[in-house]
């Protein structure tokens, strides 16, 4: 799923779904394969991004978001941002450890080793 704003006045929103996002707004902002919606609304950028396990699940999160308010939008990809900024500074954290960690074992004495 993806989330373009466009270059109109009230700098609308246009969620779909794609496999390649940069392909697409190139299209919105270059072809006539974009939305008829975006085609008047040029240029768009794109905002958000969201993996989906599947086109029926990102079909259904496109759905869900088309509902929602102009405010509770922006709530959500700003929610969806932090949560995968987080879990990258997990990630991050985690493999430092296992670094850190690596580099015990490889400093630490071979077992009958005398020199210590």
């Amino acid at each position: 799923m993806y989330v373009v704003q466009c270059g109109d006045h009230t700098q609308s929103y246009y969620c779909g779904i794609t496999t390649d996002p940069e392909r697409r707004v190139k299209e919105h902002n270059e072809s006539k394969k974009g939305a008829k919606y975006t085609r008047s609304r040029r240029p768009v950028r794109l905002m958000f991004t969201q993996k989906c396990e599947s086109r029926s699940d990102a079909l259904k999160k496109e759905a869900a978001f088309k509902k929602l308010s102009r405010d509770k939008k922006l709530q959500y990809m700003v929610e969806h941002i932090e949560e995968e900024m987080l879990a990258q500074i997990t990630k991050a954290k985690e493999m430092e450890a296992m670094k850190n960690s690596n580099a015990e074992v490889k400093n630490a004495p071979e077992p009958g080793d005398s020199s210590s």
